[in-house]
């Protein structure tokens, strides 16, 4: 009988370690399967979106990441500033029932990127003060148009002494027209 316990006593570790590498082995594979179920889910994320928009006439790239618990994702989406995506809200309502729908997946939250090339591009081949030139995009060139008319403003040195004397002085008292800098010196 002692030999028996003794050889059961000698293998009893052995038998732990081995349990260990299992128990560590399989962690690895459940780890490894969950990363790919994400990386392929990511994937069809991003086609499915880019497909939604494609098929109304316009080209995104997006980018999108699981973040937390469950299948809920966050997607990047940049796109050529366009007048349809003024109202993105509502864009995103449906894109969100499209891909539940579609992948079975929850789309919680988009954020949009809508880069301006062609007018940084002019705007620096221009004064720094002087809006872009005429781009393709009707949508800039609508935002342009206020930002174009727009009276330039004439900005000079007050004496301090003057500064002091507006600083403190009444708040309700009636406005006094400022004397121009070349009537103060």
């Amino acid at each position: 009988m002692p030999t028996i316990s003794l050889q059961l006593l000698l293998l009893w570790p052995l038998s732990v370690v081995i349990a260990a590498l299992l128990s560590v082995m399989v962690c690895v594979a459940v780890i490894n399967t969950r990363t790919k179920r994400q990386q392929r889910q990511v994937t069809l994320l991003n086609t499915v979106i880019r497909d939604y928009f494609r098929h109304s006439g316009v080209e995104v790239s997006v980018d999108s990441l699981q973040r937390g618990p469950g299948n809920r994702f966050t997607a990047f989406v940049e796109s050529e500033p366009m007048k349809r995506f003024r109202l993105s809200h509502i864009i995103e309502m449906t894109l969100r029932a499209h891909i539940a729908k579609t992948c079975g997946l929850e789309l919680d939250k988009i954020y949009w990127r809508f880069p301006i090339r062609e007018a940084a591009t002019a705007a620096t081949g221009t004064g720094a003060d002087k809006p872009a030139d005429k781009s393709g995009d009707d949508y800039i060139n609508e935002g342009l148009v206020n930002y174009r008319d727009l009276p330039k403003v004439d900005v000079s040195e007050i004496p301090w002494e003057r500064f002091e004397e507006f600083a403190n002085s009444d708040p309700n008292a009636p406005a006094v027209a400022a004397a121009s800098p070349s009537q103060s010196r």
